[in-house]
């Protein structure tokens, strides 16, 4: 939840900020009003009091002690900027954002205050309208602070929060655009925060399309195993993904080392299995009942004694198959006996076998082939490979989406199973 107000706007580090502007005596000029504008006195000394109490802490005193000088007439626009001025930090600082707000926002009303001046109170009143949860106030001075130069670095975080709990989800959307491509802009990695708010804000606008692409985002930059299973498992169910293309894109969620549901380890086995890769079908049957999703039925033994067998007879086979495959014509041959041996995990003899494979004739599926050549770079480690092979996979059928993803694990195969 990000209702709780951020630590970046806690009351201590507010309330210094705010006091060293308001430190000097009562009745200084440190916000340039004119020379002859003085406090009287019935204002002054009570002023003078509550101003010790508030260097004592004594905040609540200090409140007291400033109501004492309310109901004095004809107040001057001086007289009431430094009382609401004070009334405000004591406020501030005893958790009463109402009047935070209220005595703060006076000071904008009388136009006096300095411009190095103007964001700092546009923080105190977004972060006590935010406290108060008037969310569309908490945006519209964030926003201000934002415009006058705040220098608070998640000030826009807020503002964009505040939007997206007033409901403003289109303009929390736009402000959370605007943050990201500054940041990228900037040669600088965008807040985690800040792209899970462009995918809330993508869920809330029912935006598919936004919300996968916040997640690519999100596993680009901040690779954790929940934004991977998210955004497979979405991937996934594009209307446009073809189900040939369906094991590819599990075989990703296979090598992050996801513990996946029991159905989805018997559909990709079968699927494995139908592929023409007992061996594959057999590690992830295998994987299944080390997570502890498989072994609880029956059918789920018979499966894996199945497996079992028919990968014990695909491997004892494997070396002649190879050698068929190379002395043969058939592409499609030796690029599969080459992908077998590298989910086997001979790399130093499957690699090369595709490669040499996917050059010959009849390649039926060519996007096909070159996307599972980038996956074997990638099993195998190969980044540069993998992203160079993968970048040329295009195809109306989901294909390209694999590709992409699959490209995003090469480049951070080696730290992506270790965050959590």
């Amino acid at each position: 939840s990000f209702r709780r107000l951020p630590p970046y706007l806690s009351i201590g580090a507010v309330l210094f900020a705010i006091a060293l502007t308001s430190a000097g005596t009562v009745g200084a000029q440190n916000s340039a009003p004119a020379a002859t504008e003085t406090i009287r006195p019935e204002i002054g000394k009570p002023l003078q009091t509550a101003q010790a109490q508030i260097q004592a802490k004594q905040y609540k005193e200090a409140l007291a002690k400033i109501g004492e000088v309310d109901p004095i007439p004809n107040k001057t626009s001086y007289e009431i900027f430094f009382i609401e001025r004070m009334r405000g930090t004591a406020a501030l600082a005893t958790g009463d954002h109402a009047v935070t707000a209220k005595s703060f926002e006076a000071l904008f009303a009388g136009d006096r205050l300095m411009p190095v001046e103007r964001a700092l109170y546009a923080e105190a009143i977004t972060g006590a309208y935010y406290n108060l949860k008037n969310y569309k106030q908490a945006a519209n001075w964030a926003a201000s602070a934002i415009k006058d130069g705040s220098s608070q670095p998640q000030m826009r975080m807020l503002l964009v929060q505040s939007l997206f709990l007033a409901d403003e989800y289109a303009a929390a959307k736009a402000e959370t655009v605007a943050a990201i491509t500054a940041d990228q802009t900037a040669g600088q990695t965008p807040p985690e925060e800040m792209l899970k708010m462009l995918g809330r804000t993508a869920l809330k606008l029912n935006d598919d399309a936004g919300y996968i692409d916040a997640l690519e985002r999100l596993v680009n930059h901040y690779p954790k195993t929940d934004y991977w299973v998210d955004l497979i498992v979405r991937t996934a169910r594009k209307p446009a993904m073809s189900d040939r293309n369906i094991l590819d894109l599990f075989r990703l969620q296979l090598a992050l080392g996801d513990k996946l549901p029991a159905t989805e380890y018997l559909f990709l086995a079968e699927n494995a299995l139908q592929a023409g890769f007992p061996i594959e079908a057999r590690q992830i049957v295998e994987k299944g009942f080390n997570a502890g999703q498989l072994g609880t039925q029956p059918e789920h033994k018979k499966l894996l004694v199945k497996v079992t067998k028919e990968a014990d007879d695909d491997r004892k086979n494997m070396a002649r198959s190879a050698t068929e495959a190379e002395q043969g014509k058939d592409g499609p041959g030796l690029f599969n006996a080459g992908l077998n041996l590298v989910i086997s995990g001979d790399n130093l003899k499957g690699l090369p076998m595709m490669e040499r494979g996917i050059k010959r004739a009849g390649i039926k599926r060519p996007q096909d082939a070159k996307l599972r050549l980038g996956m074997a770079y990638a099993m195998a480690g190969e980044s540069v490979k993998a992203a160079e092979t993968l970048a040329t996979v295009s195809g109306p059928d989901g294909i390209a989406d694999v590709a992409r993803l699959w490209t995003i694990f090469a480049r951070q195969a080696r730290v992506v199973t270790a965050v959590k």
